[in-house]
């Protein structure tokens, strides 16, 4: 199903992080304390577990409460057996932010009761220097989860600036040191169990990337091809539709989400919700892609070709003054853009196109951003081969990918039509 909007473009703040690629000098290791084991486990139909690093958008607009106070409207009308909250938030310089603050929905409740979010005498646990864009912070929430609760599904929603492969959670209280994907991975791997769902309420999340990693860990992943605006998901209805519906299936649910959030009038919006089973069929296709569009960089035409076909595909990185930085593509674009200019590559190209195609079970976009098709991957085009080494491990998919990538962009360098290597923007 395709969502298309025709609004006026109100792209005034978003949801894309204001430190665009940071670099972190100094690395900030927090020990934390254990939470004690429960004596017996909370049981139910579903446990919605949101890790918020409120970073900018809480400081300055306070639009991660507002999230949480939403959440909290949305679950009014059920019991915990039927829907349970926990939240862990964390990551603004605003009063009550520091660290990390685990609560329920009856804590969280409390606490908003005076229409401010960060009174920590209703926490089940605080771990006051937590930085929550490290994996270490994720993995001692998700360790809460295991020993505390069991419930039949169990979605894990991530709240933040995104960047991309380069990383998203930012932390103002340690340099706005980001979580990167593979902490994001730590983090599961810690928890110890897969959830069912993972949402990625954040800017540029939607690559193959981040699919790649996530596999494994997850059953299905909800996330963003381009930027978010500021305001992110609806969650109200969501929740709401949710603890109504314990039992609705992945589209069902996914399509309540994708209706709510594509009636925010601002434009750049995409969303989708991918199957990841499928996602070792999307990569292998992509390999197998990868080896043939590295021989076409012996020739001349070869390169112009590809770089034709890169620059007409649809990019993603709208900042929060709506001008377009790229940093990633759509992938689906790209395969069609190489079977168009290459026919001796088409048919690889669509054994890409139909194994995303079946990844993608929902996606959305409006007519700011009309060849998203529901999936990303990193873009060449305003990059140079400095930059991708540098984020080299967080960018790596597969083998051929990643050669063609180095030798694409060592073309480029040679023919000095790239921007300059910087690591700090917007």
């Amino acid at each position: 199903m395709d969502y298309q909007t025709d609004m006026p473009d109100l792209l005034s703040r978003s949801r894309r992080s204001v430190m665009k690629m940071v670099v972190t000098v100094m690395l900030l290791i927090t020990v934390l304390p254990a939470l004690s084991s429960a004596e017996e486990l909370q049981a139910g139909k579903v446990l919605v577990a949101v890790y918020a690093a409120g970073g900018s958008l809480e400081t300055d607009y306070g639009l991660i409460a507002d999230d949480i106070s939403q959440m909290v409207t949305g679950a009014a009308n059920t019991t915990p057996e039927t829907l349970e909250l926990l939240v862990a938030y964390g990551g603004s310089q605003k009063p009550g932010w520091e660290g990390m603050t685990i609560m329920n929905r009856s804590g969280l409740a409390l606490d908003l009761a005076d229409g401010e979010l960060g009174n920590r005498s209703y926490a089940i646990a605080s771990y006051p220097q937590a930085n929550m864009g490290n994996g270490s912070s994720l993995g001692t929430f998700l360790t809460a989860i295991r020993s505390g609760y069991q419930y039949d599904r169990v979605f894990l929603i991530l709240i933040g600036h995104g960047e991309a492969y380069t990383g998203m959670l930012f932390d103002q209280n340690h340099d706005e040191d980001p979580l990167s994907i593979a902490e994001m991975v730590d983090g599961l791997e810690d928890g110890g169990f897969n959830v069912e769902v993972i949402g990625l309420d954040t800017c540029l999340m939607g690559t193959l990337e981040v699919v790649s990693q996530l596999s494994g860990y997850t059953r299905y992943l909800i996330a963003s091809e381009e930027s978010e605006p500021a305001e992110g998901w609806r969650y109200d209805s969501f929740i709401s539709y949710l603890a109504s519906h314990p039992d609705a299936p992945i589209v069902d649910l996914g399509n309540s989400l994708l209706k709510t959030y594509f009636e925010n009038p601002a434009l750049g919006k995409t969303l989708s919700v991918l199957d990841l089973d499928e996602a070792g069929v999307v990569t292998s296709s992509l390999e197998k892609l990868s080896k043939l569009t590295t021989t076409l960089l012996d020739t001349p035409e070869g390169y112009n070709s590809l770089t034709d076909a890169f620059h007409t595909t649809q990019q993603f990185g709208l900042t929060s003054d709506g001008v377009l930085d790229p940093a990633t593509m759509d992938l689906i674009g790209f395969a069609e853009a190489i079977s168009s200019r290459e026919p001796d590559l088409a048919d690889s190209a669509t054994e890409l196109i139909n194994a995303s195609e079946k990844m993608i079970l929902l996606s959305g976009h409006d007519a700011r951003v009309p060849g998203a098709r529901g999936i990303a991957i990193l873009s060449p085009v305003q990059i140079n081969s400095g930059f991708y080494r540098y984020y080299h491990d967080e960018a790596f998919i597969t083998p051929s990918w990643d050669r063609f990538l180095v030798r694409y962009l060592d073309i480029n360098d040679h023919q000095a039509t790239m921007i300059p290597f910087e690591k700090n923007s917007t």
